[in-house]
């Protein structure tokens, strides 16, 4: 766990900070990449791409002050505001992204569907780097779990303080208190590899729809690439909720992002079914 890289004066790098910084940039220059093979400047994309990271850190913050009000910020409301000292939830970034982007598409007349699926491509590379981030900021973690694959935090880690509140951990004879946690699954790392393997599925997946010789013409199947990311990443993140330990707002059985993934299925299939439905369409 590196939470904290190195100081240099009063400038602190922060490995999250330092991994989102790089899943933005990585997304970006693939974001163009794809975008040239479309025919589309990369001027407006970069001011887009501005425009749309801050909204989606408004979003992630906005998220995760809303699941963690009652424990966090009911009684210092000012926090909420003080992005700096962490605390982010990726579908909230999801969530106000794509709501700015359909926005955006509506306000300049664009195609909302290819734009969707442009985005939906580079997301899980920047999604990747984010976890990474979350693995060596000591967040996000998994269950207690003797595997090959396990990872122990070290002593005043959150998820050490976890478990010595909870009593998984006790201390020795001499009242010493243990020096690293039990192991835990890394469930960062597993989400990071999940959505590596979903960007470069989508990665090829745009490449044979979208052939560079169709540059400036109107998608085949509008939609197709974001339906996919809804699907992949919608399962991914379900599944890894079931091995996450930290402590997430729940709704009945399933916690707040799983209920989340279930509502991204269903646009995913939505957008599946609309693609159907217009290849059987007649074409006048």
């Amino acid at each position: 766990m590196h939470p904290i890289l190195f100081h240099l004066g009063p400038f602190t790098l922060h490995s999250y900070g330092l991994c989102m910084a790089l899943g933005i940039l990585c997304a970006y220059w693939f974001l163009a990449k794809l975008a040239a093979r479309r025919g589309i400047a990369s001027e407006s994309l970069a001011n887009l791409v501005v425009a749309l990271v801050f909204v989606g850190l408004a979003g992630a913050r906005t998220f995760y002050v809303a699941e963690h009000w009652s424990a966090l910020f009911a009684g210092d409301p000012a926090a909420a505001v003080r992005i700096w000292e962490g605390g982010l939830m990726f579908y909230g970034s999801i969530v106000f992204g794509a709501a700015g982007l359909v926005l955006w598409c509506l306000w300049r007349r664009q195609r909302v569907l290819e734009w969707l699926d442009l985005f939906a491509v580079a997301v899980p590379l920047g999604q990747a780097f984010g976890r990474v981030g979350c693995f060596l900021n000591g967040c996000c973690w998994g269950r207690a779990c003797e595997t090959a694959l396990s990872v122990r935090y070290p002593a005043h880690s959150a998820p050490w303080r976890e478990q010595l509140d909870a009593g998984l951990l006790l201390p020795f004879s001499d009242g010493s208190l243990p020096a690293r946690s039990l192991p835990v699954l890394p469930t960062q790392l597993f989400e990071a590899a999940g959505c590596l393997a979903l960007f470069v599925l989508l990665l090829w997946l745009f490449r044979r729809l979208h052939p560079a010789s169709d540059a400036g013409k109107p998608a085949r199947f509008p939609g197709a690439i974001a339906a996919g990311y809804f699907l992949g990443y919608g399962a991914i993140r379900f599944v890894d909720e079931i091995f996450r330990a930290d402590e997430r707002l729940h709704f009945g059985w399933f916690s707040i992002s799983q209920s989340i993934s279930m509502a991204l299925w269903a646009l995913g299939l939505a957008l599946l079914a609309r693609l159907a439905l217009a290849r059987r369409a007649p074409n006048p």
